[in-house]
């Protein structure tokens, strides 16, 4: 059972809110998942990307920040810089919607606590409090600072993959597809890639998931194409271009194909739909 810290002992937090699509809330008191999760352990104060949030930083004197982000640009990422820059030592953790492999890389570079991709798992945040909780203390008892590392768990991606041979013989060429969606992708090179001839490789491609190469790779396309549309700043033929198609004719007949609209009606309907919730949240 976890332990319930005290008023006294509970941590200070502010909650930078950089989200572009605040309208989605999840609660009817207006806030955020992620700010109920870290009202279960520390006192939270919460400022959105329009308040004035040095001020507020002075005002709460917060012992940790956490920037809350759906699809960051790059004015609210430079802000997570500049605040590390005038508060170095105060810890910094980052929640994105949005995540690469680029982008891990490049918070941690800019020399953040933690990183959490959502949906939030509630035990990750509550335990990298935890591990802040004993920072805080052993800074405020002027102790040196100790190690602390998070747990070694599985890797969510890695639980998921397949397990059976012919699945695992091809798994170089699943990560080769979603690494280089935005190339040309070829069957030949990718049964190379795995150490078979093109037939064999299309022989166990299709048994282990039931369709052939160029349909796994097209779906995964579209897949993508439909996250990135969610983006109110990525444009179509943005997402055209960064998806492996070159053509953005050819691009809408697939989406309108696999997802039954055109792209462009897609983040039409998107956008009006952010538009009604944000009005509605303003109403009540």
């Amino acid at each position: 059972m976890r332990k319930e810290a005290s008023a006294s002992e509970r941590l200070t937090l502010l909650l930078i809110d950089l989200r572009q699509q605040r309208g989605e809330l999840t609660s009817p008191d207006g806030k955020s998942d992620l700010q109920h999760i870290l009202e279960q352990q520390a006192v939270v104060h919460h400022i959105s990307w329009t308040g004035d949030i040095p001020k507020k930083i002075v005002e709460t004197a917060a012992q940790v920040f956490f920037f809350e982000y759906d699809y960051p640009d790059i004015a609210r990422l430079s802000f997570l810089q500049q605040t590390k820059l005038h508060y170095p030592s105060i810890p910094i953790i980052l929640v994105t919607e949005q995540h690469s492999e680029a982008f891990a890389v490049w918070a941690f570079r800019s020399r953040v606590w933690d990183y959490f991709v959502k949906p939030l798992v509630v035990d990750d945040i509550l335990h990298c409090m935890e591990s802040l909780e004993l920072v805080v203390a052993e800074r405020h008892r002027g102790m040196s600072r100790k190690a602390i590392l998070p747990p070694h768990s599985i890797p969510t991606d890695a639980r998921f993959r397949p397990s059976s041979q012919k699945k695992n013989a091809i798994n170089a060429g699943i990560s080769y597809i979603e690494k280089h969606l935005h190339e040309n992708i070829f069957q030949s090179q990718v049964a190379e890639l795995c150490g078979m001839t093109p037939f064999q490789f299309s022989r166990y491609f299709k048994q282990a998931y039931g369709m052939t190469f160029q349909e796994f790779v097209i779906r995964r396309r579209m897949t993508e194409a439909v996250r990135l549309l969610k983006n109110p700043s990525a444009s179509v033929t943005d997402v055209c271009y960064t998806v492996g198609f070159r053509d953005l004719s050819y691009f809408t007949r697939t989406f309108r194909r696999y997802v039954g609209m055109t792209p462009s009606r897609y983040k039409a309907d998107l956008e009006n739909l952010h538009t009604s919730l944000s009005s509605s949240s303003q109403v009540s």
